[in-house]
C-alpha cells in the first residue's frame, strides 16, 4: 500500500500524515539548539542520546484510530512487531499506520475512548436520498436537549455561565460522487466532552436508511453487544430477516442485535407527492426512529411531549422558510418513524438468503463474447478479446486487474492503486458499474405504444436506454441460437423460422391495419405453440426469453409500416432496452409524455431480472442495420438530413460513446450535453477512421506490388528526386531529422552505418508497415480491455474542474472512453490546446505524410519529390493540411462550466479560441452556478440570484448586473470561430450545429444550457424540460453563428429554434381558455425553487389591485435600469416591489402570482438580450418598433401617464398596427 502521500519521516509532529515517537529527554537536544538555553548544561553524550521512531499515518486519507496510537506505543516499547515480524529490538525505528503495509503497525486493543454513557450511531445511506440533512437536524435536536436538559436543573461554573450537560459530536463521510453512491454520518451524544475524533467502530445504534446496503456493505459491522439496528424495509419481518446474508447472522444472534425495520419511503410519499422529496424527507422519518429504539429519552427523562416540542422548533427554523405545509410534512414523517418502527423475531441462520437483492437472469446458452455492460455479470458472458495482432496490455491496462483494486469488495480496506499514484484512471470503468443500489424505481418500456420519436433517447443522460431496430428474422435467430438448449432442437427449430416469419409478419400487418396493440410475443407464442416438430421443452426456452424482450412494430412506421408497404417482408422491430446503469430519474418517462411508452415503476428482484435478462440479449444482436435509420446515413452523418440525426443514437458505437455508470446526480443536464458532444463526434469521426484505414491498407497493397519497382524506376529517372524522397523517409518516418540539413545527413550516415543501408525493399517494407499500422490504428485498435475493437479514440477531452470531473472520475466510474484529462479549474483550454497541438503534430508525422509519400510515389510520373515538399513534409502542420486530412484529425472537446470557461477561465478561453485551431471544439456546461462548490453566484448567474453571494435578502432581491452572454461574447472580435448556444431544447438542432462545428475548420464553441435539480431546485425527471422553458422564456435563446455563411452578422446569425422569432416573448395560448399570452420569464422562474422568493401566489381578486408584468414591461427600457430611475416612485419606469402579477397555467388550471421588482428587471435585462441578438441576425422586432414610439409620445407629454397606465394594452396595440 504505496499511498500517494508517500512515507514521510523526521522527528517533528506535522500534518497530515507524519509524526515522531521519542523519550522525554529529547528536550536537552532542543534546549542545546535554543537560542537562550542555559549555558550550564552539557551536552548529550552518545549513550545519552534518544531513539528516534519515525512513522506515517493517514496514507490514502486512511483514518487515525486508537488502536493505531497504542499500536505505536506497544511497537516503540517492544510489546509488538510490524506486520513484516520486525521489532524495535532488531532496530527497526519506522512504521506506518493505518494501511495494510509490511512495515504496518496496529493494537489488538481497540478501544473506543468515548465517555461513559454515550451513545453512538452511524447511518448508512446513498447520497441524495437526505441522510446528511437528517443527520445534521439530529445534531441540532440533541444540541436543542442539552440546552433544555441544562436549564431545567441549572448549575452555573465560577464564571456564572450555564453548565453543559449533552456533548455532540458528528461528521459526514462521502465520497465526490454528486448523487447515488453510498453515504454515512457519524454522531455522538454524551453527559461529557467526547475527545476522540475519528470514524465510529463502536455504535449503539445503526440507521440504515439504504434497503440494499447489504449488497454493498456490512451495516452491522462496529455494533456494540445489545445494539440496535434500523433498517429501511417495507417488507414483512420474516422477509427482512432472509434479506440480511446468511454470513452475518451469527453475528446478530451472538450480539444480542436487534433488528428494526422501518418503510421510510412509504411513509415520505404518503406525505408529500414531489418525487424528490419522497427520496430526501425518507430520512427524517429514521430521526424519529433513532429516539423510539435508543435510551436517549429515556436516559435523560424527556417525554414525548416536549420530544415533539423541540423537534418541531427545529423543523421550523430548517424548513419554515419553505413555508408551514413543509415544516408539518417533515414533523409527519418523524413521528411516523417514531410509531411505525417494527421490532423483527431473529431467524435461523440457515433460512433462506435473499440478500443480493436480485433475481437470476435468463442467460444465453454457451460461451458468449459481448461488450460489457452493466449488471450483466451474471451471465456468465466473456467480455471481447483484444485483436491477436495487437501488442498485449500492460497489468495496469486491464479490466481484470482494475476490478481486482475496485470491485473486490475491499471497500475502506482497498490498498493503493498504481493507477491512483500515477494520477490515472481506468478509462469507461463506468460501464459495468451497476445503479441498481441507488435507483428506486425504473422504467418500463411499453413497446405497443411507443412511437420511435427518439425523445426519451435523447434525453436520458446516463446511456441507459440502449435501442435498436432489427429485421425479424435476427431476432428470432438469436433467440434460438441463443436459448434453446438442445442442439438438435435449435435446427428444427431453425428450419421453422422462414414460416413462422411469415406468419407472424401476416398477423403484425392486420394489426398494424386494424390498430389493434397486439403484442409481438403473443403473435410468436402462438405461433410457435402450433409447430408440432419442435418439443414443448425447446418451445417454453424460446418463449420465455421472447415473452421478455421490448419488441414494437405497431406504431413505429418508419421501422415496420412503411417499409413493409414498400417492400414486403422489409418491416422490422424497434426495442428499447433499460440498462442497470438506470439512476431512475425518470426523465425519459416525463418527455414520452403522453405516448405512455415508459412507465415508472417499483424496482423488484422480478422487474430487474427481466431488464437484465433483455439487456444481455440486445448484445448478442448486430447493430442497427441502415436502412432501419431513416435519413440518418450511418456513413455521412453530416450530411445527413437534420430531422433524422437522432438516429444516430440507434447505432450503438455511437450511443455508448459516452458509457456513463458515472456519480452524476440522477437526470443531470450536464451528462445529456456531454453524451451529445461525444455520440456526435463518433458519429461524425468513426467511419472517416474506417474509410481512411480502408484506404490506406489498398495503398499499402499497392506498394507492396508496385512500391520497388516504383522506386527503381524513379532512380532511373533522376537520382536527385529518388535521393529526396529517400531523404523524406529517412527524416519522417524513420525520425532521422536533425536541426539542419547537415545534422540530418549526418543521422543517416551514422544510422545506415550501424544498422545497414535504406535499400530499396526496406524502404517500402517501412512504408507499407507504417500504413498497416495506421490502418489498423483507425479500425481495428481495441482501444480499451474488453470492449470493442473498432479503433482508436477519435476524440480526447481535457476538462475544467468542475460538476463535469468530479463525477466523471471517481473511480469505480469513470464515463470516458477516450483520453481525458484535467488540470485545474481555469485552464482548461489552454491545456487542451496544448493537447491539439501535440495531436496536429502526431497526425502529420504518423498518417498524413507516410500517405503523402505513397501517393507521390504510386500516382505521380514527375515531380515525385521536391525540395519544395521535403520543406513542406518534414514541417507539416494543419495550415498545409487538405480539407480531408483535416477532417481526420482526432477532436480535443474542452469542457467546463459556466464558471471555468465564462467566468474564471473566461481569458483563457478568449486566448484559445482566437487561435482558430481546427481540432479544438469547446462545450460550455452552463447551469448558470458554480454548481460543484455548494451554489455560489457566477458571471451567468441570473439577475434573480439565488445562490452565495447573490441571495434575496432585506437590502436586495439580487444583483444589478446584467448576465454575462459568453456565447455571444465570442462572435465578436475573436477572429472567425464558430459559435452556437444550444441544448436539449431541440435536440436535432444541437447535433446538427455540433456536426457543422466539427465539421468547420477552426475552433468551434458551444454554450448549452444545463439544468442542475439541486442548485436550480426541480425534480430530477426535469432536465429536458426546463431547457425548453427557458429557451422559449428568452433566458437563454438558441443561436448558430457560422462565419461560414458570410461576412456579416446578419448572414452569419441563425435563430431559427426560437419561438416567435421577431417578437420580445414567445406568444402562445393558455390551452384551457384559448386566450394569448407571453410566455416570459416570470412563467419559467415559477417551476424552480431557486426563484421561488420572487413569486408569491395570489387569489386572481388580488390582481385588482396589481399590474400585468407584460403591461408594465411596456414602461421599462434597460436604461431606466440602468440609471436607476426604475427605483423612482415619480418617474414612469418606477416598480414597485410585488406590484405586478403574471398568469400561469397549472394542470389545467389558472394561477396567479406577483412578482419582485427583480423579476421586473430580470424580464427586462432579458428583453433587452434578446432584443440584441435579433438585431445581429438582421431581424426585426415589431414589440420594439412599438414600444420605442410608444414611450418617444409619452417622454414628449403626448401622452399623460396616468392615461397611458390605464390604456397601455390599446396603445401599444395601436403601434403595432403602424409597425411595416
Amino acid at each position: 500500500g504505496n499511498g500517494t502521500n508517500g512515507s514521510l519521516d523526521g522527528g517533528a509532529v506535522e500534518a497530515p500524515g507524519r509524526f515522531g515517537v521519542a523519550p522525554a529527554s529529547s528536550r536537552h537536544d532542543q534546549a542545546g539548539n535554543d537560542a537562550g538555553a542555559t549555558p550550564t548544561l552539557p551536552p548529550l553524550t552518545p549513550e545519552e542520546t534518544p531513539r528516534i521512531f519515525r512513522g506515517a499515518y493517514g496514507i490514502g486519507s486512511r483514518d487515525f484510530r486508537p488502536e493505531h496510537t497504542l499500536g505505536a506505543y506497544e511497537f516503540v516499547v517492544g510489546q509488538a512487531a510490524r506486520t513484516d515480524g520486525r521489532t524495535s529490538a532488531d532496530g527497526e525505528t519506522y512504521f506506518v499506520l493505518g494501511v495494510d503495509h509490511p512495515y504496518a503497525v496496529i493494537s489488538r486493543d481497540t478501544p473506543s475512548l468515548l465517555p461513559a454513557g454515550a451513545i453512538a450511531v452511524r447511518f448508512h445511506s446513498i447520497g441524495g436520498w437526505g441522510m446528511i440533512t437528517t443527520g445534521k437536524n439530529l445534531g441540532s435536536i440533541i444540541g436543542d436537549f442539552g440546552q433544555f436538559i441544562s436549564e431545567q436543573k441549572p448549575s452555573y461554573d465560577e464564571d456564572g455561565f450555564l453548565i453543559e450537560r449533552l456533548f455532540v459530536m458528528a461528521n459526514p463521510k462521502y465520497g465526490s460522487e454528486k448523487k447515488g453512491a453510498p453515504t454515512n454520518y457519524y454522531l455522538t451524544v454524551a453527559p461529557e466532552p467526547i475527545k476522540v475524533n475519528c470514524e465510529l467502530n463502536h455504535v449503539d445504534v445503526v440507521l440504515c436508511c439504504d434497503p440494499k446496503a447489504f449488497t454493498h456493505t456490512n451495516p452491522l459491522e462496529g455494533l456494540k453487544k445489545g445494539g440496535s439496528l434500523v433498517w429501511e424495509s417495507s417488507e414483512s419481518p420474516e422477509v427482512a430477516w432472509q434479506r440480511i446474508p446468511a454470513k452475518h447472522r451469527q453475528f446478530v444472534q451472538d450480539h444480542d442485535i436487534r433488528v428494526f425495520i422501518l418503510p421510510g419511503f412509504d411513509i415520505a410519499r404518503k406525505a408529500t407527492n414531489q418525487t424528490e422529496l419522497q427520496l430526501r424527507m425518507q430520512g427524517n422519518s429514521f430521526l424519529g426512529a433513532f429516539f423510539r429504539v435508543s435510551p436517549f429519552l429515556k436516559t435523560f427523562g424527556i417525554s414525548e411531549e416536549q420530544f415533539s416540542d423541540v423537534v418541531r422548533k427545529q423543523y421550523q427554523k430548517k424548513f419554515g422558510r419553505f413555508g408551514d405545509a413543509v415544516v408539518k410534512s417533515n414533523m409527519e414523517v418523524m413521528e411516523q418513524g417514531f410509531s411505525l418502527v417494527q421490532e423483527i423475531k431473529i431467524g435461523r441462520g440457515d433460512d433462506p438468503d435473499r440478500s443480493s437483492m436480485r433475481n437470476p437472469l435468463l442467460a444465453p446458452v454457451g460461451d458468449h463474447q459481448i461488450i460489457p455492460t452493466a449488471g450483466c455479470g451474471s451471465a456468465g458472458c466473456g467480455s471481447i478479446p483484444m485483436p491477436a495482432t495487437q501488442p498485449a496490455r500492460a497489468p495496469f491496462q486491464t479490466l481484470a486487474k482494475f476490478d481486482s483494486e475496485f470491485r473486490a469488495g475491499l471497500g475502506y480496506h482497498q490498498p493503493s492503486s498504481a493507477l491512483a499514484s500515477v494520477g490515472v484512471m481506468g478509462s469507461g470503468s463506468g460501464a459495468t458499474q451497476s445503479k441498481y443500489v441507488a435507483r428506486r424505481e425504473t422504467p418500463v418500456y411499453i413497446a405497443e405504444n411507443c412511437t420511435q420519436c427518439m425523445e426519451c433517447i435523447t434525453a436520458c443522460p446516463d446511456t441507459a436506454l440502449p435501442n435498436t431496430a432489427q429485421d425479424v428474422s435476427t431476432v428470432l435467430k438469436t433467440a434460438v441460437n441463443n436459448y434453446v438448449t438442445d442442439r438438435d432442437e435449435r435446427l428444427k427449430f431453425g428450419a421453422e423460422l422462414p414460416g413462422l416469419e411469415s406468419r407472424a409478419r401476416a398477423k403484425m400487418n392486420e394489426a398494424v391495419k386494424t390498430k389493434a396493440k397486439l403484442p409481438f410475443k403473443d403473435i410468436i407464442r402462438d405461433e410457435v405453440n402450433a409447430l408440432v416438430t419442435v418439443s414443448a421443452r425447446t418451445k417454453d426456452e424460446f418463449n420465455n426469453i421472447i415473452g421478455k424482450l421490448p419488441l414494437s412494430y405497431g406504431n413505429v412506421p418508419a421501422i415496420f409500416r412503411s417499409l413493409e408497404a414498400k417492400t414486403p417482408g422489409a418491416g422490422g422491430l424497434f426495442s428499447i432496452f433499460v440498462s442497470d446503469l438506470c439512476k431512475g430519474c425518470g426523465e425519459c418517462v416525463q418527455v414520452c409524455g403522453d405516448h405512455d411508452a415508459l412507465r415508472m415503476t417499483r424496482e423488484t428482484e422480478d422487474l430487474n431480472a427481466e431488464l437484465t435478462t433483455a439487456q444481455v440479449f440486445s448484445r448478442l444482436l448486430p447493430d442497427t442495420p441502415q436502412k432501419f435509420l431513416g435519413l440518418y446515413n450511418d456513413g455521412d452523418a453530416a450530411g445527413s438530413r437534420e430531422a433524422a440525426l437522432r438516429n444516430h443514437l440507434m447505432v450503438r458505437r455511437n450511443y455508448e460513446a459516452l458509457v456513463s455508470g458515472d456519480g452524476a446526480c440522477a437526470g443531470c443536464g450536464e451528462k445529456s450535453i456531454l453524451r451529445s458532444a461525444a455520440s456526435v463526434t463518433e458519429a461524425y469521426m468513426r467511419p472517416l477512421y474506417h474509410k481512411k484505414a480502408d484506404r490506406l491498407r489498398a495503398k499499402a497493397d499497392r506498394l507492396e506490388k508496385e512500391g520497388v519497382e516504383k522506386l527503381a524506376a524513379l532512380r532511373a529517372r533522376s537520382e536527385t528526386e529518388y535521393q529526396l524522397f529517400r531523404k523524406t523517409y529517412a527524416h519522417v518516418i524513420i525520425n532521422l531529422g536533425g536541426e539542419d540539413d547537415a545534422d540530418t545527413a549526418r543521422r543517416i550516415e551514422n544510422y545506415e552505418a550501424k544498422h545497414g543501408g535504406i535499400t530499396d525493399a526496406l524502404l517500402i517494407g517501412g512504408m507499407v508497415a507504417v500504413l498497416r499500422q495506421d490502418a489498423f490504428n483507425h479500425k481495428d485498435l481495441q482501444s480499451i480491455d474488453g470492449r470493442r475493437a473498432n479503433g482508436m479514440s477519435v476524440m480526447m477531452m481535457g476538462a475544467s474542474t468542475g460538476c463535469n470531473t468530479v463525477y466523471g472520475s471517481t473511480p469505480p466510474g469513470n464515463p470516458h472512453p477516450y483520453p481525458w484529462m484535467n488540470s485545474l479549474f481555469q485552464d482548461g483550454a489552454t491545456i487542451s490546446w496544448l493537447m491539439a497541438e501535440s495531436v496536429i503534430i502526431e497526425h502529420a508525422r504518423h498518417s498524413v505524410v507516410p500517405e503523402r509519400l505513397a501517393d507521390a510515389l504510386l500516382d505521380r510520373t514527375a515531380n515525385v519529390a521536391t525540395e519544395a515538399d521535403y520543406f513542406t513534409l518534414t514541417h507539416l502542420d494543419d495550415a498545409l493540411m487538405t480539407e480531408q486530412e483535416i477532417r481526420e484529425l482526432p477532436k480535443i472537446w474542452v469542457v467546463g462550466g459556466d464558471g471555468a470557461l465564462g467566468d474564471i477561465g473566461f481569458q483563457n478561453v478568449s486566448k484559445v479560441i482566437l487561435q482558430n485551431r481546427p481540432n479544438v471544439k469547446m462545450l460550455m456546461l452552463d447551469t448558470q452556478v458554480y454548481s460543484n462548490t455548494g451554489g455560489q453566484n457566477s458571471d451567468s448567474s441570473t439577475m434573480l440570484g439565488g445562490y452565495d453571494m447573490n441571495h434575496f435578502g432585506v437590502a436586495s432581491q439580487g444583483k444589478l448586473i446584467e448576465k454575462k452572454n459568453v456565447a455571444e461574447a465570442f462572435t465578436s472580435g475573436h477572429g472567425s470561430p464558430f459559435v452556437a448556444q444550444v441544448s436539449m431544447a431541440n435536440a436535432a438542432k444541437l447535433y446538427k450545429a455540433m456536426l457543422d462545428g466539427l465539421e468547420y475548420r477552426g475552433t468551434a464553441f458551444f454554450q448549452a444550457y444545463t439544468t442542475c435539480q439541486p442548485e436550480h431546485g426541480v425534480g430530477d425527471n426535469m432536465s429536458a424540460d426546463q431547457a425548453k422553458m427557458v429557451r422559449d422564456a428568452r433566458g437563454m435563446p438558441e443561436f448558430v453563428f457560422n462565419p461560414r455563411r458570410g461576412e456579416t452578422s446578419q448572414e452569419a446569425f441563425d435563430l431559427k429554434g426560437n419561438p416567435s422569432i421577431d417578437r420580445d416573448w414567445w406568444r402562445t395560448k393558455y390551452s384551457t381558455t384559448g386566450e394569448d399570452y407571453n410566455f416570459g420569464v416570470g412563467h419559467w422562474a415559477i417551476t424552480e425553487g431557486r426563484f421561488r422568493k420572487h413569486v408569491k401566489a395570489i387569489k386572481e381578486e388580488d390582481t385588482a389591485k396589481l399590474t400585468l408584468m407584460d403591461d408594465q414591461l411596456c414602461f421599462i427600457t434597460q436604461d431606466d435600469v440602468i440609471h436607476r430611475r426604475v427605483f423612482d416612485p415619480q418617474h414612469r419606469s418606477f416598480v414597485p416591489n410585488f406590484g405586478c402579477y403574471i398568469k400561469a397555467e397549472e394542470h389545467g388550471k389558472m394561477r396567479y402570482y406577483a412578482v419582485s421588482r427583480q423579476m421586473v428587471l430580470f424580464a427586462v435585462e432579458r428583453r433587452k438580450a434578446w432584443r440584441m441578438l435579433q438585431s445581429k441576425a438582421g431581424v426585426v422586432n415589431k414589440d420594439y418598433a412599438a414600444q420605442r414610439a410608444f414611450l418617444a409620445k409619452l417622454d414628449k407629454g403626448e401622452i399623460p401617464l396616468a392615461d397611458a397606465k390605464s390604456r397601455v394594452r390599446e396603445l401599444i396595440a395601436a403601434e403595432l398596427a403602424a409597425v411595416k
